[in-house]
Order: structure tokens, then sequence, then C-alpha cells
């Protein structure tokens, strides 16, 4: 069971189109290890267990028949609670998504090329009763949010792939934490449609899966425009996995190394990022130091705009959430959102402007940029309680830039700290160079090999 539920799309796609293995067993196999193990890690809100199967034989007949859709069929997957899915009522209070009746964009693309959708996967903000997932390589740890669920179910083998959103940073936080790979494409890259929304102008659907070449299978299938979603882009989609394997010999990487020191970062995370550039090098890359100087004020500008946002979709909620009806962050971002003025929501869209250019400029002298995903390996779930989400919000982070730009960011690890949890590190590209993103998390992963460590479940 546990060979089955750890291997890749990429090394079972061929396997299921030649008989080898059928997706029911796949599935099976799926669904009987989410028995044994998700009482204890609560990655799973609604498992659909009758339809995955039914799914699953769909896709054993079409195979056998020869009507193979590609690298996606057969294969089982599960979405976080944010996504409508048919069927499956979303637990999120968020209003705005297309409702159970209908699946979103981004699952009607998934089912069209074949998946198998095992449900749908806990997240951060949900409401009180529903217990929070857990870390799988220590279940006193937070698995990173928002995509908790999403993080958790694939670290722990409970999903072959996951879909996450990050307007935060909320898909490379958990893929850090859990020790995975997650891609937060470009702003536009993939539609929206029927997913809940947090804040407009920053919200990104995104692919979480163990390793980089999954994250490739995935996108292609997700990418590309959608007349439903007013913010999808119409650019030509690339062949993800065309250069995957192209290495990195010649390729510059920047480090925007002065940003570091505005954040307190644990020792061991800085180590573990220098030891994976000193990789690169001996794989052939150049890494230099950058300089973008609004990144500064890139966390505060996001933080606002998420919750003025966030605000305007949710003011109706406000005196229930505000009586303690939420989470401390749901209420934070509430209660910036309620007493920020047009005037400074504006100055963070000046920020936002200003620092797209900065990265222009940047991107100009470099393939990617590189810096830790996270300043630490996941904490506590107890050290959590407690903390100024108000303040927390608006400090310097490592992931929010990248939200605020629009650009793509790929999550991969880059090793484990003394306590063996995860440490990861992200690399940021010019809007839809999602492919230059996965070529160099791909030789790095290749080289380091991080993923064939498994959680000790």
């Amino acid at each position: 069971m546990s060979d089955l539920c750890f291997s890749s799309i990429d090394s079972m796609a061929p396997r299921l189109q030649k008989g080898e293995v059928s997706p029911v067993e796949l599935t099976q196999a799926y669904l009987d290890r989410i028995h044994a193990l998700d009482g204890d890690l609560h990655a799973y809100v609604n498992l659909m267990e009758e339809s995955a199967l039914e799914e699953a034989r769909t896709a054993e007949q079409e195979i056998r028949n020869g009507h193979y859709r590609g690298p996606l069929h057969g294969i089982p997957v599960a979405v976080k609670d944010q996504y409508d899915v048919a069927g499956a009522p979303s637990m999120v209070r968020i209003p705005a998504a297309t409702g159970p009746g209908e699946d979103c964009e981004a699952v009607r693309r998934l089912r069209g090329a074949g998946a198998v959708m095992l449900g749908k996967l806990n997240m951060s903000g949900l409401p009180g009763g529903i217990k929070g997932a857990c870390n799988p390589w220590n279940l006193d740890h937070v698995p990173g949010g928002s995509s908790t669920g999403s993080g958790t179910g694939i670290a722990a083998g409970l999903c072959m792939g996951s879909m996450g959103e990050d307007t935060a940073g909320s898909i490379r936080n958990p893929a850090s934490y859990c020790g995975i790979s997650g891609l937060k494409p470009t702003y536009g890259r993939i539609s929206r449609a029927g997913l809940a929304p947090l804040g407009w102008s920053l919200d990104t659907a995104g692919p979480m899966t163990r390793v980089v070449e999954d994250l490739a299978h995935m996108l292609q299938v997700l990418a590309g425009f959608d007349s439903r979603d007013p913010t999808c882009s119409q650019v030509e989609v690339s062949d993800y996995s065309a250069d995957l394997k192209a290495g990195v010999a010649g390729m510059v990487i920047g480090v925007p190394r002065d940003y570091f020191g505005l954040i307190d970062t644990d020792p061991e995370v800085l180590d573990l990022f220098d030891q994976a550039l000193a990789a690169f090098e001996s794989l052939g890359a150049k890494v230099r130091d950058v300089t973008v100087p609004s990144m500064e004020y890139a966390t505060i500008a996001n933080g606002l705009l998420y919750s003025c946002e966030f605000y305007n979709i949710c003011r109706a909620d406000m005196d229930a959430a505000m009586a303690g009806e939420a989470s401390e962050s749901r209420r934070a971002r509430l209660f910036i959102g309620a007493v920020s003025t047009s005037g400074d929501y504006i100055q963070a869209q000046r920020m936002r402007s200003r620092l797209r250019r900065e990265f222009n400029e940047v991107f100009r002298e470099v393939h990617v940029m590189a810096l830790p995903t996270n300043p630490t390996a996941a904490p506590l779930a107890s050290e959590l309680d407690g903390l100024d989400a108000v303040n927390k919000m608006l400090r310097p982070d490592y992931p929010s830039p990248a939200n605020l730009a629009g650009v793509p960011a790929l999550a991969i690890p880059s090793g484990f700290n003394a306590k063996g949890l995860p440490v990861g590190m992200q690399f940021w590209g010019k809007a839809f160079a999602e492919s230059t993103l996965l070529r160099v998390g791909y030789a790095y992963q290749q080289h380091a090999r991080w993923f064939e460590r498994r959680p000790p479940m």
C-alpha cells in the first residue's frame, strides 16, 4: 500500500496506461491509507469514497479500451475545501463560490484529464469544531496554512496530487513545512472560477505534489484561459515538461540577501539554503546577490490589499467573526480591512507597481531569484497560541513579495533540521516563466533527493 501511495504521477502514469496497475487498485490503496491514518492527521474534511471508486472504475475501463487521456488519467487527487466540487459543500464560510452543485473550473479540468477526485482537504479558518490538520513529520507541529490539508495529504501519502491556493504564501508555507513541492503560478495562469475568494487581486490557484515533475503534469492540465474568470490570462500555455531535464548550467540565480536581514531566520534554515546554492554552483549555475529595494514594504502592502479585499468579501460576517466565531488571523484581516482607508489601498497598489518594475529589472539580469520559504521549520501548534496576528501580518516575510508582484513561485525542500523537520527554499521567476522555475527545481531535486524521505507515520 505505502509503495503505491508514495509513487509519483510521473512514474505511475505509464504503469496505469500499460495496465500494470489499475486505477481501482491505486484509489483503494489511498482510501485504505486515509482510513488508517487520517484519524490522527485530519487532512480530509470530506472524503468522497463512493464517487472516487466509481470514477476509478470508469478510468480503468477507458484505459483498457484504449481511450487514455494522459498522465493524470486514473490518478487520485484532492482539493482544498476552498474549491467547489459537485456534491461536496464547502465548509469555509466565504461567499461567492459556485456552490455544491457545480465543479469549479480547476476541478472540471482535473476530471476532464481523467483524475480521480478523492475529496476535499482541510484548511485554516474553518468553523469551530473542525480539528486542524497535523504535520505528518511530527503531529505536535503545524503543517502550514492555509492549505493545511493539501500539504498534509501529499506528505503523508493520502493523495498523489492536491490543489492549494496562495494569497500570501498559502501553497508555499505547507510545502515548506511538510517537505513537498508546491507551485504558485503567475497570477491569472489558472482559472479561479468557483474558488471561494480571499483577496481578488492576489488569490492564485496552484498544485502541490511530492516531486517537481508532477507539478508540471498538473499545471499542463490546469493552465489556460477561462472566460468565467475575468482575471484569467490568455497568454499561451507552455509545454511544462519539455525543458524540465535541461539542467541549470549557465543559468544565473539571484539572491536578495540584504532582505534576509529584515527577517529573524533560524541559522539552520540559512545554512541549508547556502548548501543548496553551493549545489547549484556545482551543477553549473551562477549565483549572485541582487537588491530589490521595495521588498522591505511588500508584506505590508500585500497584507493591506488582502485585508481590504477580504473585508469587502466577508463584511456581512463581521459581527459574528469579531465576537469570537472566527480564528484570530481571520479577525485580524477583518479588523485591518475595516479601519483602512481608500488612500491606504491606493498606496499599497502603488507599492505593487513599484515592486513589479523592480522585479522586471532584476529578471533582466537573472533567470530566477532564490530565497528561503519560511524563516523556521514548522513550529509547534502550541507556539502559535497568543501570537499578535496583526503585527505578524505586517512584518516582512519570505512569501508575500511574490504574491504582491503576481510572479510565479516554486517551493521545494532544501533539507531537514536537527529535529528531523523539513525546511524549504523557493524560487521566483518572471511572469509566465513557470517552465524555468520547474527546470531549476527539478535540477536541485534530482541532486539532493530529499523527496525520498518519508514521514515516520
